[in-house]
C-alpha cells in the first residue's frame, strides 16, 4: 500500500516537473520571438527614419527607445526634428508616444506631445500648441486600410513672412478620419467652434464648426507603404457626400455632390446647395472679403428669387473649369486649385 503511494506521488512530481519544463520552453521561446520581432521593427524603424520614407525626410527621435514587453510594442521618443532637404521643410515636435499589441500588431496607437513648430524654405512659420493629439492606425503589409486622428484644444500661428500676416487659428475639438473603400479614398473631418484672425485685423469671422464626407476615385494608392513622393489630386474625380459650415445663428450651409479638378487645377463639378439665413451669410461674406461683395450680393439675390423670397433656399452651384454658375446666373471663377 505504502509502495502505491509513492509511486502515485512520483507520477504526479514527473507530471510537474515536465509542466514546468514546457512552461519554461514556451516562455523563453516567446521571449526570444519577442526580441527578435523588436529587433525588426527597429531596423525596419531605423529605415524609416533615414529618409526610407514617402517624402524622403530624415526624421531625429532624440532617446530612442522600444519598449512594451511582453505584452505590446511600443517605439518612445523625447522629441522629434524632420528634416525634408528636398522641399526645404524642417519641423520639431514633442514627446512621442506609440503602442501595438502583440496579438493584434496591425493596430497602432500613438500620442504627441505638443509644441510643434514646422518652417520651409519660402517663409512659412507654422507653431501650434494642443492639449492631446491622439491617433490610431490600421495597418496591413502593403499599407494603412485606416486611420483616426484626434486632437483637442489646438492653437496654431501661421506666419507668412513673405506676406507680412500672421493667421491665428484655434480649435477646441477636431478629428480626421480616412480609410480605403476599395481602390477609392474614403474621408472625414471635422471641426468644433473653430476662430480664425488675422493679426492686427479687426476680426469679421465667427467661430465655424464644419464637418466633411467626401471619397476621392482611385486614390486609395495615397495609404500605400514604399511610395517616395505624396499622390497628388489632380486630375481625379470624387464626391462630396456631405459638407456642412454653420457660423451660428442660423447661418447654415449644406452642400453634397461629385466634383473634378483637372490636370491644371480647375475644378468642376454639380453641387446641391442649401443654404439657411441668406442675408445673414450676404452680411458675413460682406464684411470678412469685401472684395467680393458685388459677387455676395448677386448670389444673395439669386438664391431668395429661387426660394420665393424666404432666407432659406435651395439651388444648383455650377462649376465648369473654375466658372461659376448659380442656377443659370454666373456669379465668378474659382481660381486653380
Amino acid at each position: 500500500m505504502a509502495t502505491s503511494s509513492r509511486t502515485g506521488k512520483t507520477s504526479i512530481s514527473t507530471k510537474v516537473l515536465r509542466l514546468g519544463v514546457v512552461v519554461f520552453l514556451l516562455t523563453a521561446a516567446y521571449c526570444a520571438a519577442w526580441y527578435y520581432a523588436a529587433g525588426l521593427i527597429t531596423a525596419r524603424v531605423e529605415r524609416l527614419l533615414d529618409g526610407d520614407n514617402r517624402f524622403a525626410a530624415v526624421v531625429d527621435c532624440q532617446n530612442r527607445d522600444l519598449r512594451g514587453f511582453p505584452f505590446r510594442f511600443g517605439l518612445f521618443c523625447s522629441s522629434v526634428e524632420i528634416d525634408d532637404v528636398s522641399r526645404g521643410i524642417s519641423g520639431s515636435f514633442g514627446e512621442l508616444r506609440t503602442a501595438a499589441l502583440v496579438y493584434q500588431p496591425g493596430k497602432i496607437l500613438w500620442e504627441l506631445e505638443g509644441p510643434g513648430m514646422i518652417r520651409s524654405a519660402d517663409g512659412l512659420t507654422i507653431a501650434s500648441q494642443w492639449s492631446r493629439l491622439r491617433s490610431s492606425l490600421h495597418t496591413g503589409f502593403s499599407g494603412m486600410s485606416s486611420g483616426s486622428t484626434v486632437i483637442d484644444d489646438l492653437k496654431t500661428s501661421i506666419t507668412m513672412s513673405f506676406a507680412g500676416q500672421t493667421l491665428d487659428i484655434t480649435v477646441p475639438h477636431g478629428e480626421v478620419h480616412t480609410r480605403r473603400a476599395g481602390d477609392d479614398l474614403d474621408g472625414a473631418l471635422l471641426i468644433k467652434d473653430t476662430q480664425f484672425s488675422l493679426r492686427d485685423v479687426a476680426q469679421t469671422l465667427p467661430p465655424v464648426s464644419a464637418s466633411i464626407d467626401f471619397t476621392v476615385a482611385d486614390r486609395a494608392m495615397v495609404l500605400d507603404y514604399g511610395r517616395k513622393s505624396p499622390v497628388g489630386f489632380r486630375g481625379t474625380k470624387g464626391e462630396i457626400r456631405s459638407l456642412v459650415v454653420d457660423l451660428g445663428q442660423g447661418r447654415v450651409l449644406t452642400v453634397a455632390g461629385p466634383v473634378s479638378i483637372a490636370e491644371d487645377g480647375l475644378l468642376s463639378g454639380t453641387l446641391r446647395l442649401e443654404i439657411e439665413g441668406i442675408d445673414g451669410w450676404r452680411d458675413q461674406v460682406r464684411a470678412a472679403f469685401p472684395e467680393i461683395e458685388d459677387m455676395a450680393n448677386l448670389a444673395a439675390k439669386v438664391l431668395k428669387a429661387m426660394s420665393g423670397g424666404d432666407d432659406k433656399g435651395n439651388v444648383t452651384l455650377t462649376v465648369t473649369d473654375g466658372d461659376m454658375t448659380l442656377g443659370f446666373i454666373p456669379i465668378g471663377r474659382l481660381p486653380p486649385v
